[in-house]
């Protein structure tokens, strides 16, 4: 089950749903802090798609509540770890619903992480460490 750990000290907000009325609304919460080979985005705009209702209202029965929908995101980089070398602060940026592939397997290796095993989705999912995304 994902969890809060003890890295998660960035307070962050957004909108949550809380359970699965789908209802949304101001929520703050910790993050975990980024590490060497991660990019810190100022959110400008964040589009919502039927895949974040379906999470909301858990229409799929694997939501883990509260739920912070939306993973059509775009923005600009405010901070760039020590092993980033292909963004700098101050890019534009945009993430789709995948926040991180292993970028070993042969779909990562074929650019087709969307098929990678231990794919890690932008939000309503438990990171490598155990930690919420």
């Amino acid at each position: 089950m994902a969890q809060t750990t003890p890295n998660h000290t960035q307070t962050v907000s957004g909108w949550a749903a809380l359970d699965s009325s789908g209802k949304v609304v101001p929520y703050t919460f910790k993050r975990r802090e980024n590490g060497v080979n991660d990019v810190t985005i100022e959110i400008m705009y964040c589009g919502i798609c039927h895949t974040d209702l379906h999470f909301a209202k858990n229409d799929w029965g694997i939501s883990m509540y509260p739920v912070v929908p939306g993973h059509e995101i775009t923005g600009i980089i405010t901070k760039v770890g020590s092993n980033v070398n292909k963004f700098k602060l101050g890019d534009r940026v945009g993430v789709g619903c995948l926040a991180a592939s292993c970028l070993e397997c042969d779909f990562c290796k074929s650019s087709h992480e969307n098929y990678c095993d231990q794919i890690q989705l932008t939000y309503n999912g438990i990171f490598w460490d155990g930690s919420i995304t």
